[in-house]
């Protein structure tokens, strides 16, 4: 059944990118969203008008409060503890996915952190404020989980798996006052290429969570060269096309006590979703998701060995 979904990717890449391609109007750039400026959120300031209302605010306490009910009850109680209980303690395993999981912790605190903005703008918080309570909003949620880990007689308290989740959080802001910003983005790809990791709990289906599957993750850093470009150069590279740089890890990092554990480090094309250049603010919030996931394109592993594939994170 998997083999049929490389077929089905490689028609939705070049379908996504003859449609980006249609988007560029002129052989030089219009002065629109982000480009006239060559700022990622600018936009916000005068779309949103700050205006706090209050009904708005408890509204999103309260789905904030009942999705992370939901998402402790079917999603992170299996992979948690259960019944069991341990003191509070701390720990920080460094040997666990080669620290991988410390990206990990950092893409999700992106997510936290996004997710936090939009729903502080929405509630008519002002810009900065928005994105300083959502990181501080990201902040608390990984020291709440990580307290609940603090009671695990298999996990603990990590510093590093909350500093990360933290500068995750306050990565939207970043990238609002930030520069550099400008010409790099993170990513997250995710493809079952290996069982390692659900064999490895096999007896213990409870345990699996993908958001742990290490070994099928890749995290990605996404440059831009069109951006990096003088103005006159720009109208002859296609402002779509970007390259990552990836890092993932070997099935054998599963097992602690394996010899050849080890890191694997990508290179590959990869697409600027924002060459898509909506105009309305929620086609804009919908590529702004999707730019945090890198979609499969032609990719090399450079290290420890070297391969090449034809849509990663799809190998086949």
């Amino acid at each position: 059944m998997r083999l049929s979904f490389p077929k089905y990717f490689a028609v939705f890449v070049f379908a996504l990118v003859c449609l980006v391609q249609s988007t560029q109007a002129a052989p030089y750039d219009p002065p629109t969203w982000r480009d006239s400026t060559w700022d990622y959120r600018s936009e916000d300031s005068v779309d949103i008008k700050s205006e706090i209302s209050w009904w708005k605010v408890g509204g999103l306490g309260a789905l904030t409060l009942s999705s992370f009910g939901a998402a402790y009850i079917f999603v992170f109680s299996k992979g948690w503890w259960d019944d069991e209980r341990s003191h509070f303690h701390f720990e920080n395993d460094f040997e666990y996915s080669l620290n991988l999981d410390k990206l990990g912790h950092f893409a999700a605190g992106v997510i936290l952190g996004e997710t936090f903005y939009e729903g502080y703008r929405w509630a008519g918080l002002s810009e900065f404020q928005s994105y300083l309570f959502a990181g501080l909003s990201a902040m608390t949620t990984h020291i709440a989980i990580d307290v609940k880990d603090g009671y695990s007689p298999r996990w603990g308290f990590s510093v590093f798996d909350v500093l990360s989740g933290t500068l995750g959080g306050f990565l939207p802001m970043a990238e609002r006052y930030v520069p550099v910003f400008k010409y790099v983005d993170l990513k997250w790809s995710y493809w079952i290429n290996s069982d390692a990791y659900y064999d490895k709990n096999d007896g213990h289906v409870g345990d699996a969570v993908f958001t742990d599957d290490y070994v099928n993750q890749t995290f990605w850093a996404s440059f831009k060269p069109y951006r990096m470009l003088p103005a006159g150069a720009r109208k002859y590279y296609p402002s779509w096309l970007a390259f990552a740089a990836g890092i993932s890890v070997n099935e054998e990092t599963m097992d602690y006590h394996a010899k050849n554990r080890h890191r694997e480090v990508y290179l590959a094309l990869d697409y600027d979703l924002e060459a898509f250049r909506p105009q309305s603010r929620l086609a804009r919030t919908l590529i702004k998701y999707l730019n945090y996931f890198k979609l499969p394109a032609p990719t090399i592993q450079v290290y420890p060995e070297f391969h090449w594939y034809l849509l990663y994170p799809i190998k086949f």
